[in-house]
């Protein structure tokens, strides 16, 4: 849970443009928090649709009896969701042809829209019995993000509301550092709570030459070979 709140963060935008803070969100805190709301909840939303708020997970799906496989996305609203899903496990069709499949919404606005949709067979209907994982990015509240892309998201909210409403260029390229700062820490702070780094998740080639991989990197298999 992120130790910044949403009033915090709204109070900080408005104080970036010049304007006072307020003390509430509920008691007619005027428009000028509803606009500096609205951007908030969009560069919440860009953040996230890449991945780096560690809202990105694999999950195993399995089809229901009709052969479908659903998603519950929650509301389009501050609410947490499924924003975007993807295929990641390998499956052929008929013709040996690697299966692309994403979330899909067929428009009905029931319960049952959002769906897993095969794009290379054009169906929705999957084969039964058969495990399918899939990456999903999820889409959370503002309190359920960490601090580090709290922060980040507000730097960029915060340069949007100064440009919308002020227009300053000495503001925006102050705000501007402080986007591009927030943004790499940010980025960090997933990159560490992922535990990634080039020892293990970087390129194949990287890795065999780091540690000398016996099999691909065996000189024995290679000295008799002459350049032309």
């Amino acid at each position: 849970m992120g130790f910044i709140t949403k009033l915090q963060a709204i109070n900080q935008m408005l104080l970036a443009a010049g304007e006072a803070p307020v003390a509430d969100l509920t008691n007619n805190s005027g428009i000028d928090t509803g606009i500096a709301d609205t951007l908030l909840e969009q560069a919440s939303i860009d953040f996230q649709l890449r991945g780096l708020a560690n809202n990105k997970i694999v999950r195993k799906f399995n089809p229901d009896s009709s052969g479908k496989i659903y998603f519950d996305v929650g509301a389009d609203t501050d609410e947490e969701g499924i924003m975007s899903a993807d295929l990641m496990s390998l499956h052929l069709n008929s013709d040996n042809q690697q299966i692309v499949a994403k979330m899909f919404n067929d428009g009905t606005g029931s319960a049952n829209s959002i769906k897993l949709y095969n794009f290379t067979d054009d169906t929705d209907v999957w084969t039964t019995g058969i495990d399918y994982y899939i990456e999903i990015v999820k889409k959370l509240k503002w309190e359920h993000l960490d601090t580090a892309c709290q922060r980040a998201i507000l730097a960029s909210a915060a340069r949007n509301y100064q440009i919308l409403t002020q227009g300053d260029p000495a503001a925006d390229q102050f705000l501007s550092y402080q986007e591009q700062m927030f943004n790499i820490k940010g980025k960090a702070a997933d990159i560490n709570d992922k535990k990634r780094n080039i020892f293990k998740d970087g390129d194949a080639n990287a890795r065999g030459a780091i540690f000398r991989n016996p099999y691909v990197y065996d000189p024995n298999r290679y000295r008799y070979w002459r350049g032309v």
